[in-house]
């Protein structure tokens, strides 16, 4: 008895429309993805004039910040009197300081900031004396030149802990 064809079983028409009616069943069946949240965006200007992120349980600040400043001198930083004390590392993962409750960006000047909280790894110069080597919390520029918002998940799926 003969042996039939490999070939020929492989274009056979029925095993042509199985495969067919399975490619199709599957380009139809609903894809479930999971749900990411969205990030903040900035206004025209490139400024972060609200940092509340709408929610299903309601809004909830952006927390976590990415520098994108490439200015090799750093991001400056500023205390409470406007003076820059630190300059921060590009690619440094800032958080919003969570003591003052902020939902809005302080307005310094008619341009917006944000209080964060830097850890000593992401200074690049310190102007401080006697803090060196310590966390520090600031004010940083809330513009898209300088930062960019960053989701939670995003950052665990990166391996990352800030």
């Amino acid at each position: 008895m003969a042996t039939p064809d490999r070939s020929a079983l492989r274009t056979h028409p029925a095993r042509i429309g199985v495969a067919a009616l399975l490619s199709a069943s599957q380009l139809l069946a609903p894809v479930a993805e999971a749900q990411i949240a969205e990030v903040i965006r900035p206004d025209a200007r490139g400024d972060f004039s609200s940092i509340l992120i709408p929610g299903a349980r309601g809004p909830y600040p952006q927390r976590y910040w990415l520098v994108v400043d490439r200015d090799p001198r750093g991001l400056l930083c500023r205390d409470p009197y406007g003076r820059a004390w630190l300059a921060l590392r590009y690619g440094a993962i800032l958080e919003l300081d969570h003591s003052q409750q902020q939902h809005a960006p302080q307005l310094i000047q008619a341009k917006s900031y944000l209080r964060m909280v830097i850890k000593p790894v992401d200074i690049l110069f310190d102007a401080r004396f006697k803090q060196r080597g310590q966390s520090a919390v600031c004010s940083v520029r809330a513009n898209s030149a300088f930062l960019a918002p960053v989701h939670p998940d995003s950052l665990e799926q990166l391996g990352v802990r800030p």
